[in-house]
């Protein structure tokens, strides 16, 4: 196990240093936009799914350097980027999701999301218990158990629903100085299961999984709460109550107002955070009453090849797709 010390690094921050969204706010530029609108049209026209969609497909001459820069914010730098500019009345949703998509290709490989092979998830209030993305109100802090995520607004609620983000190893350091004992624990990991079997996975994980640990000489953390289960596979109440303090305690210091950045994802802005030193959660909020102008997000998995590859051991998924992560389908 990795002796616990402070992290430091770009990737360690507060939320009061990036108070001024001008610090971390892209805003496309005219010849951006353009690009992505012939792109947009190419790849209509062509008929493409979205895994036939490639970076030659989706040219963007004018961001090249730009996602770039933004490609290594995301491994080396804060861990997250936000674009916007976008005209949100200039596309259908399906075009939207053609642009998120095609983002997307310039930084990592899309991956599948859920047994159903879907490429972009839909993170809107469908109910469905086991997901996070798939009911309302306020979520937990976690992470995604991939690389990189990306989200796209379609649809802004009527009020609230930011997502707050906070960097991972600040919230380490911040137990390491007060509650070295419980980091130990976090660093020992859990089990991990999953309300839905997925095909080629014990329900629960054999080993266990570091909330933080350091691969390659890099940052890397892991915590999913709704999918943290005990050697048996037993909720969350039947783990040891040292167990259970780690977590209520890593949560309580993620939400301190100092620590988060309360970003809120207007509709056709762009956001891509680094699962592996960043953290995020979801505040409440109050939705539409009808149907077809509820809050609705577009969320993109990526994979980031050429990072350092988190070893088996630490992996919660086994049956991947496509660059050593996401859900395959069942066959």
């Amino acid at each position: 196990m990795h002796q616990p010390q402070a992290v430091t690094g770009p990737c360690v921050w507060q939320g009061t240093d990036y108070r001024n969204p001008a610090d971390w706010v892209y805003t496309l530029s005219d010849a951006a936009l353009a690009d992505i609108d012939r792109a947009v049209r190419r790849v209509r026209e062509a008929g493409l799914d979205l895994d036939d969609v490639t970076p030659a497909e989706f040219d963007l001459p004018a961001l090249a350097d730009d996602l770039a820069a933004m490609a290594d914010i995301l491994h080396r730098g804060r861990g997250f980027v936000r674009l916007q500019g976008i005209d949100r009345a200039r596309y259908s949703d399906d075009e939207l999701g053609i642009i998120l998509w095609g983002l997307g290709t310039h930084l990592g490989v899309g991956v599948s999301q859920s047994q159903r092979g879907d490429r972009l998830g839909h993170v809107q209030d469908r109910g469905e218990v086991g997901r996070y993305y798939g009911i309302g109100g306020p979520i937990e802090v976690h992470m995604d158990p991939v690389d990189v995520t990306g989200l796209m607004c379609l649809a802004a609620a009527k009020s609230g629903g930011a997502t707050p983000l906070m960097s991972s190893f600040a919230v380490h350091n911040a137990i390491l100085a007060e509650r070295p004992d419980l980091l130990a624990v976090l660093y020992r990991g859990f089990h991990y299961g999953s309300e839905t079997v997925i095909t080629g996975n014990p329900p629960v994980s054999a080993q266990r999984i570091p909330v933080f640990n350091v691969i390659d000489g890099e940052p890397d953390c892991f915590f999913l709460p709704a999918a943290i289960r005990g050697p048996n596979g037993e909720p969350r109440s039947a783990l040891p109550a040292i167990e259970q303090e780690a977590i209520a305690y890593l949560q309580a210091v993620a939400d301190r107002p100092q620590m988060k950045i309360d970003m809120l994802i207007d509709p056709a802005a762009v956001q891509f955070i680094n699962n592996r030193v960043i953290l995020h959660a979801r505040a409440d909020y109050q939705d539409w009453p009808e149907p077809e102008r509820k809050r609705h997000l577009l969320r993109l998995w990526l994979m980031m090849p050429s990072w350092p590859k988190r070893p088996p051991e630490v992996q919660m998924l086994r049956n991947t797709d496509r660059a050593g992560g996401g859900i395959a389908r069942a066959r």
